[in-house]
């Protein structure tokens, strides 16, 4: 069996989402957009000071019977070969998005992420096994803000065939994308049968919504395309200090998201995400990586799970500035223990999000392939009892050089190439290096590697082209 991590109890999991139910009908949550509105109001939902929607526990336990369980949902890729479905429960990465600063693998300077950062960096995804999910690492500071996702979603399409989270801005930067990602399949009709792109869609807690979130999420339900969909309270300044009292509220606002997308279209894809997290009292700073963010991560994946849904949680985006020994223990920690309820998880970022390390890739792909390795079934049977082997071998004898040993090591234990584990006198003499220097080697030798466009030059021109008119679109608004 697999080993299991619960901070909730049955009972409590049900209790809480009893109080999420009564948030929703007593509290309710805001929903600025006219058409948000009407859907709602048209489902028997009462509007209240304008946009406030109050929802009924029974036009929730609708939108549940509709939206895609974990069997039904794949997060498809351009390429097949790396399709992510959700049957069985096996841990990987995603990049998450957004990081404005790089160190820089040659210099080893931090400095602004650009468009040829974003580049490497998705390549570099595309190569690392235990990342599933690709996208903007990096946003490029060189790009205008207003169609920065325009720019990375461009940038991302043309450098990796895994399956492409990111951000989108309004109706309009669903139908950029989708036109994209027709271009790079080779049409809509076969973009929409399997898209391999998935948006953001995040709240603003406590119990709101902007409305260029709110148009992107409609459109990507009517097309079926993969929300994320994220509530991301701060204990204590957007949510109750209480860990209960924040899941209750994460989990309200993410059911009167998945209502409304069930509204749009029945079986519309939706992915459960929580940002929950805490805040240094002291600092005013926000933690991505302390315990009770460790903690956050269990309880709403359990939550998520609770609704037999995909699970999708940031779990390696360390507070560590560097790839230190803080860094090390914030991903054993945090990543470990969201590794038992989630299926995805958000990686590859330190300083709370803002900066993406090379080496960092490497690293952090290792420590996933180890965590997958800890927890992958346990079999206790004949051949692994090993009855007769034992009393083969009898007492002050040596299992070394044994068939069974050699027809089982490599199954049984992981051999890494980026942790270290020889002695000490054999790290001297290969050259006494850190755990950061190894994986930036690693790095360097696969960014050596020739890379062979993904898209013709023509597709490459189409996509660049409808970046260009958004942007020149926004730039003409203002």
């Amino acid at each position: 069996m697999k080993p299991q991590v619960q901070f909730l109890s049955t009972e409590e999991i049900q209790s809480i989402h009893e109080s999420s139910l009564n948030i929703l009908s007593q509290t309710g949550m805001r929903f600025p957009a006219k058409e948000a509105l009407e859907i709602f109001e048209n489902a028997g939902a009462r509007i209240v000071d304008k946009d406030v929607v109050k929802i009924d526990a029974t036009l929730v336990a609708e939108a549940l019977k509709t939206v895609p369980k974990r069997k039904d949902v794949v997060l498809y890729g351009r390429d097949p070969k790396h399709d992510k479905n959700f049957v069985d429960h096996l841990p990987s990465l995603a990049c998450m998005t957004m990081a404005t600063s790089v160190m820089d693998p040659f210099t080893l300077e931090k400095r602004s992420a650009t468009d040829d950062d974003l580049a490497k960096l998705t390549r570099l995804a595309d190569q690392m096994e235990c990342v599933a999910v690709n996208g903007g690492l990096v946003t490029p500071q060189e790009v205008p803000g207003a169609t920065n996702d325009w720019s990375t979603w461009a940038t991302c399409m043309k450098n990796t065939t895994k399956h492409i989270t990111g951000g989108v801005y309004g109706y309009r930067g669903v139908l950029d994308a989708i036109e994209m990602g027709a271009l790079a399949c080779g049409s809509k009709e076969k973009f929409l049968e399997r898209p391999f792109i998935s948006g953001w869609v995040l709240t603003i807690p406590p119990l709101d919504m902007d409305t260029a979130s709110l148009e992107a999420m409609i459109e990507m339900n009517r097309n079926k395309i993969p929300i994320m969909l994220s509530s991301g309270p701060i204990l204590g300044t957007t949510s109750p200090v209480t860990i209960a009292g924040t899941v209750a509220q994460a989990h309200a606002e993410i059911l009167a998201c998945i209502t409304l997308s069930q509204l749009v279209n029945p079986g519309a894809p939706v992915v459960y995400t929580s940002f929950a997290r805490g805040m240094n009292m002291k600092t005013s700073n926000i933690s991505m990586a302390g315990p009770e963010f460790a903690v956050l991560k269990v309880c709403m994946g359990q939550m998520g799970l609770s609704l037999d849904m995909p699970i999708r949680m940031p779990s390696m985006l360390r507070d560590s500035k560097v790839l230190d020994a803080q860094a090390g223990f914030e991903t054993g920690m945090v990543g470990t223990l969201s590794s038992f309820v989630s299926d995805i998880m958000d990686s590859m970022q330190l300083d709370t999000d803002m900066v993406v390390d090379y080496a960092d890739l490497v690293f952090c792909n290792e420590s996933m392939a180890s965590i997958r390795h800890a927890l992958r079934d346990l079999d206790v049977n004949e051949s692994t009892l090993a009855l007769d082997v034992i009393d083969e071998i009898g007492p002050a004898g040596n299992f070394l050089g044994h068939k069974h040993t050699f027809k089982n090591f490599r199954k049984e234990l992981l051999h890494s190439d980026v942790f270290d584990h020889n002695n000490w006198e054999r790290w001297e003499q290969n050259g006494s290096k850190d755990i950061h220097e190894i994986a930036l080697e690693k790095v360097r030798l696969l960014m050596e590697k020739e890379h062979e466009p993904l898209l013709s030059k023509e597709v490459e021109a189409g996509i660049d082209a409808i970046v260009d008119a958004a942007t020149r679109d926004m730039a003409e608004k203002k």
